[in-house]
């Protein structure tokens, strides 16, 4: 369906379709028109599927029935519980470490941090919930004002590792002596 794009703000477009819908749909900076057209069809009315063939069968209305909590049975089970000696071990122990010129690092698993980002940006590009996204940005900005952390500093962590830093002083100190 035909759209038109109604306002253009950081990282985001609102669009009105012919049959006058609007949505806001997330669109990176750098995103082709194709990736747009990609990204606001997940909003487009032509491409949600036929409400009937959403109907579930298995109800009906005026039904009565009684709420209760079904037991896992053995093919619910998720295949790690049924062979634990399969599973490698993995250390989720904190790491505490810093960066180049001595900017600490969080104290969460890297991994998380990497696994969070990728989720975040899968939920935007195909749900457009910026929810983690916010969480995350949060988090950052706490980690960010809590270890007193400024572009200064990032920018030197990473010109200097710590021998470079050591070689750096030393050199600007020999030219302070010389002047």
């Amino acid at each position: 369906m035909k759209y038109t794009i109604k306002e253009v703000m950081p990282s985001q477009i609102k669009v009105e379709f012919e049959n006058k819908s609007k949505a806001i749909v997330y669109v990176s900076p750098d995103a082709s028109p194709e990736d747009i057209d990609d990204a606001v069809s997940y909003f487009d009315p032509d491409y949600f599927p036929d409400p009937k063939t959403l109907i579930n069968k298995n109800v009906f209305v005026g039904e009565e029935r009684i709420s209760t909590r079904k037991e896992n049975t053995p093919s619910e089970i998720a295949e790690y519980d049924k062979h634990p000696e399969e599973i490698p071990d993995v250390d989720l122990t904190p790491i505490k470490t810093e960066l180049y010129g001595g900017l600490p690092l969080p104290t969460f698993h890297k991994d998380q941090i990497i696994i969070s980002c990728v989720m975040s940006d899968y939920y935007i590009k195909h749900h457009n919930d910026y929810r983690l996204k916010e969480m995350l940005d949060e988090k950052i900005e706490e980690y960010i004002i809590t270890n007193n952390i400024t572009v200064e500093k990032a920018i030197e962590s990473l010109l200097f590792s710590n021998d470079d830093l050591i070689v750096h002083l030393a050199e600007k100190e020999l030219e302070n002596e010389q002047q």
